[in-house]
This record gives structure tokens, C-alpha cells and sequence, in this order.
């Protein structure tokens, strides 16, 4: 099989198994931002592993799975993207150079094939977050440049994967950096992409999330106050203060 004929037989797997009713349920949920085929997460990654094994594709260079990864990504659905997403955090992230699944992740931003927040946290979540903590800085700082993508969803992944390493005292100056560039934008998806990180890091670190919610209170979202403070002493007072802000006509 060429490699476009593969890719073909994954998705014709994945469609064998749709079911309108979670079709329906993720679309929905979603609010329509990426179409669905109607698989479960737990399916697509047996599905991808039994492919995987029946073409045999560990044999492939590197270089090819990720190219066919990628061409999943770049898929209407969103099962597709997750596949392609998954492939690379199961298979290719550990033995890759770093850069090469950077220069794809750039190169699919660029493309359009993330749209939404759900999709895009995948490739946060999965790959960009374990990609930091394994190879440290080099990586973090080149995700961390992405603030100043023209890409509205790269922006947010330049923010999100550093979930994964807030315990780290060592990548908060790059996350103080990044919330600072990030937090004047009143996009939703922004602020909460920055909420995220504020959340976790409260658990782990409250001083210093408590630190950076002072310091940009006023450009932080009323979401942002009320779901992602709640971990911090002060989290009602917060409240109260955004209250206060927006019966003043303030943002």
C-alpha cells in the first residue's frame, strides 16, 4: 500500500465503528467547531495500535510515520487529528529528534488543520507537554515563542503544554513570560488556555500563581477568575474584585 492508501484504510476503519448518537454527543459538546465521525477515544487507540500492526508501519523510517501522522492531523475529523496526534505521542516522540515533530507541529498550524480547542489541547497535552519535560529548554523556549504566532490556536499552545511541568520552578520565568504576552488578549480561548496553567500551578505552587494573578488581575477574564482562581486562598475576594470591575463598566 502507498502511504496515502494506509492512511485511507484507518480512516475506513474508524468509520466502520461510527455511531450517530456520539456523533451527535461530541459535535454538541463541541458546539459544532469540528466535524465528528462518532468514535470513542478508547476505540481510536485500539483501532490505531491493530493498524499500526497489520501495516507494520514500525518499520517505516521515522521520518514517514510522521509524515503519515501528519496527514492524519490534517483530516476533517476530528478522530483523524486525534489518531495522528496519538500516533506521535505513542510512537515517534521518544525516539525522534525533537525538532523534526516541532517543524511539523509548525508547519500544521500554518496548514489549518487545528481549529478548535479540542484538538489542539491534544497536541498540548499529548505530545508538546511531554516533549518539554523530556528535553527541557531548548523545547520549552520554542513552544513559548509561538505567543507571538499570527495562528490564534498555536498562541494557545504556546501556553498549555507547560501543564505539564508546572511543578518545575525552573520554567516559570518561561511561563510568567508567556502569560505576560498572552493575558492583554481578550479571545476566550487565550484566556483560558492561561487560566489552565494559573489552575494548576495554584495546587503546586500557590505563591507564585497567586503572584501572577496580581499582577494581570485586570486583563484576567471573568472566567478566568471565577473557574481557574479557585484553588487560591483568595479566590472570593477575586470575585468579588472582577464583580466590582465589571458593575464599574471595567473589562
Amino acid at each position: 500500500m502507498t502511504p496515502r492508501e494506509t492512511a485511507t484504510d484507518l480512516r475506513r476503519r474508524l468509520e466502520a465503528v461510527a455511531e450517530p448518537a456520539t456523533k451527535a454527543w461530541f459535535e454538541n459538546y463541541l458546539k459544532h467547531a469540528v466535524s465528528y465521525r462518532g468514535v470513542k477515544t478508547p476505540q481510536v487507540s485500539r483501532i490505531l495500535a491493530d493498524w499500526r500492526r497489520v501495516h507494520d508501519l514500525g518499520q517505516w523510517p521515522d521520518k514517514d510515520q510522521l509524515a503519515l501522522a501528519r496527514s492524519l492531523i490534517e483530516g476533517r475529523f476530528a478522530e483523524d487529528k486525534f489518531a495522528g496526534t496519538l500516533y506521535i505521542q505513542k510512537y515517534l516522540l521518544r525516539r525522534m529528534d525533537p525538532v523534526q515533530i516541532l517543524d511539523a507541529a509548525e508547519n500544521l498550524f500554518a496548514s489549518g488543520a487545528f481549529f478548535d480547542w479540542s484538538t489542539t489541547d491534544w497536541l498540548s497535552v499529548r505530545v508538546l507537554g511531554p516533549m518539554i519535560a523530556r528535553y527541557d529548554m531548548p523545547v520549552a523556549r520554542r513552544v513559548a515563542e509561538w505567543r507571538g504566532a499570527e495562528n490564534l490556536w498555536q498562541r494557545r499552545s504556546s501556553i498549555v503544554p507547560f501543564r505539564t511541568v508546572v511543578r518545575d520552578e525552573a520554567y516559570h520565568p518561561v511561563i510568567e513570560a508567556t502569560v505576560e504576552a498572552l493575558v492583554p488578549e481578550r479571545d476566550r480561548f487565550i484566556q483560558t488556555g492561561i487560566g489552565w496553567v494559573i489552575s494548576d500551578l495554584s495546587k503546586v505552587h500557590p505563591k507564585v500563581a497567586e503572584a501572577l494573578v496580581e499582577r494581570h488581575f485586570a486583563d484576567f477574564s471573568p472566567e478566568v477568575i471565577r473557574r481557574h482562581t479557585r484553588h487560591l486562598p483568595g479566590h472570593a475576594e477575586y470575585k468579588r474584585r472582577a464583580s466590582v470591575n465589571r458593575r464599574r463598566g471595567n473589562p
